[in-house]
C-alpha cells in the first residue's frame, strides 16, 4: 500500500473518531427492528454508532453505524431518562464479526474480568450475568473477533484460567449479507 492511500486512511479514521468524541447524545437506545430489539449508541446528526453487540437476528452489527429517526420517546437508564431512537437503516457497516458461545461464569468478578478480557484484544464480549442468580446453567453470549480462530482462542485462555468457569459451540453468526 502506497504511503499516499496509508495517509488518507489515517486522516479518514481520524476524521471518524472526532466526529463520534462530540455526540449530540452520549447514551441513547436505539431501537433496531420491529420486535423492539435495541442497543445503547451515542447519535450525532441523525446517525448512531452501535456501541453494544446486536443479537445477530437484527441485521446488525457492533459499531455499524445508522440512520436514525427520533427521538420517539424516552426510556430509564439507572436512574436517567434517556432518549430512543428507530434506526432506519445501515448507514456503514463496521464488518465487524458477531459470534455466540454458550458459557457458565459463576462469579460476578469473572463476568467483569471477561469484558475486560476481551476489552484487551480490543474486541467485545457480553454475557447475561445474573447478580440474583447462581449463574451455574449454559447462558448464550456474544462476542467480536476478526475470525473463529480468535474468538475460539480469547474464550478458551479465559476458561482456562479458572476451572469453575466453562464455555461451548463458539459458532460465527452471519448476520449481515456480504
Amino acid at each position: 500500500m502506497s504511503i499516499v492511500k496509508k495517509l488518507k486512511i489515517f486522516i479518514s479514521e481520524r476524521k471518524e473518531k472526532l466526529f463520534w468524541n462530540n455526540p449530540d447524545k452520549w447514551l441513547a437506545v436505539i431501537i433496531l427492528d420491529e420486535n423492539l430489539e435495541q442497543v445503547y449508541g451515542k447519535v450525532r446528526n441523525n446517525l448512531a454508532i452501535l456501541e453494544r453487540i446486536p443479537k445477530p437476528e437484527t441485521g446488525y452489527s457492533y459499531l455499524d453505524i445508522v440512520t436514525v429517526e427520533g427521538p420517539i420517546g424516552k426510556q430509564l437508564f439507572r436512574d436517567e431518562e434517556i432518549d430512543v431512537y428507530k434506526a432506519i437503516g445501515i448507514y456503514r457497516r463496521s464488518n465487524i464479526l458477531t459470534f455466540t458461545y454458550n458459557a457458565i461464569i459463576p462469579n460476578s468478578k469473572d463476568y467483569f474480568r471477561l469484558l475486560d478480557w476481551f476489552k484487551a484484544y480490543d474486541k467485545k464480549a457480553e454475557f447475561p450475568w445474573s447478580p440474583n442468580d447462581k449463574n451455574m446453567e449454559w447462558r448464550k453470549g456474544y462476542c467480536t473477533a476478526d475470525n473463529l480462530e480468535q474468538a475460539n482462542r480469547i474464550l478458551r485462555e479465559f476458561i482456562s484460567l479458572d476451572k469453575s468457569r466453562q464455555v461451548k459451540d463458539i459458532e460465527i453468526c452471519m448476520n449481515y449479507e456480504e
